[in-house]
């Protein structure tokens, strides 16, 4: 099941956010370390100020995206897929693929005609994933991220609603 997160779901979204960021910190822009020191009580305002989603199965979290939609008038109908990240013992199974289409579903009903997303170059299965879904890559920005003295070139790609 997948629902969009609340402020009650702060534990969770915790939880998966920071194995997230500690398992692939290749695939976000912010650190385990830093996210880490967050109080509890930003978390669940995090939740109340944004848009994210959890996969759940036997109220468990197993995966999780977000979703900004522009406000400026001029850009209203663009938004940005974000934060994806789906738990070891469950990727390959479909939820990544529910999530973001329900991410797409979701965006399209709020009148949003192009969803755009980051990618590491080098993570093939996030590129895959997301090639599958209707995203196609339209730039790069080389060496994007750095993780310690490594750079990462980061895919741009969007999706046409």
């Amino acid at each position: 099941m997948i629902k969009k997160l609340g402020k009650n779901d702060w534990r969770e979204w915790k939880e998966i956010r920071l194995e997230a960021l500690k398992k692939s910190p290749d695939s976000f822009l912010s650190c385990h370390e830093e996210e880490d020191k967050t109080p509890d009580n930003m978390w669940a305002e995090q939740l109340e100020n944004s848009l994210k989603f959890g996969y759940f199965i036997n109220d468990e979290i197993v995966g999780c995206s977000g979703l900004l939609i522009e406000k400026a008038a001029k850009i209203s109908h663009t938004a940005t897929l974000f934060g994806m990240y789906v738990k070891d013992g469950v990727r390959g199974s479909g939820v990544g693929l529910a999530l973001v289409n329900f991410v797409k579903d979701y965006a399209k009903k709020n009148h949003v005609k192009h969803l755009y997303l980051g990618c590491n170059a080098q993570n093939l299965g996030a590129v895959g994933l997301y090639k599958e879904c209707g995203f196609k890559v339209y730039g790069t920005r080389p060496d994007y991220t750095k993780i310690g003295s490594k750079f990462y070139d980061d895919l741009i790609m969007m999706c046409e609603l």
